[in-house]
């Protein structure tokens, strides 16, 4: 009888439902990485990040002006692209949390405190995916009421790396006379691209 109860048990137990699968990762965007080499990169002290500057652009030497925790900064030719890296501190709610997007969030939030609330987010805080890596989006303009005639649109990449640190990619334009403005679909396709080459660990 026991034994009759136990392989009853056993025939149920397979029948059993298995537990839904957790859900699936929501991605905003799916891109390929891309393999480039360059003379010229912004590598991270800790070597976890590396971006590769592609032809035309130029690393600028440190400068004691740039924000704290600046990794690099390089500007294009034409000088209207400029692309900053920065390690962004560690913080409870960053530490709290494994979500990409919600670490995108946290870091606008850092942003807009720091530079006194005089910037607003253009786009909801997105999720790319590269392979295994996942990459936290979001834009945003200046809302300086100097000049309403073209808003500067930046768009940020937030990339958590294997040793726990959270660096931003931002691709700003740069606007020195109006009537040279950057297309944004330039700025779209050249923010793509340092998304693609940008190499971590």
């Amino acid at each position: 009888m026991k034994r009759l109860l136990t392989g009853l048990l056993v025939a149920l137990s397979g029948c059993m439902p298995s537990p839904p699968p957790p859900p699936a990762e929501q991605l905003d965007a799916q891109i390929l990485a891309v393999e480039y080499t360059s003379e010229d990169e912004i590598r991270s002290p800790l070597g976890d990040l590396v971006v590769p500057l592609p032809e035309q652009w130029s690393l600028l030497p440190p400068s004691p002006e740039l924000v704290e925790g600046t990794v690099g900064l390089a500007l294009d030719s034409t000088l209207t692209m400029a692309l900053v890296v920065q390690r962004i501190p560690p913080t409870a709610a960053i530490e709290a949390t494994r979500d990409v997007r919600t670490i995108a969030r946290v870091c606008f939030e850092r942003r807009l405190q720091r530079t006194g609330n005089t910037i607003r987010a253009m786009s909801s805080f997105g999720i790319v995916g590269r392979d295994s890596l996942r990459i936290g989006t979001y834009e945003f303009i200046e809302t300086l009421p100097t000049d309403t005639t073209y808003r500067k649109r930046t768009r940020v990449g937030v990339i958590p790396t294997a040793t726990g640190a959270v660096y931003e990619l931002s691709l700003t334009p740069i606007v020195l006379t109006l009537d040279r403005n950057t297309d944004e679909r330039q700025l779209d396709s050249v923010f793509r691209f340092f998304l693609q080459i940008v190499r971590v660990r």
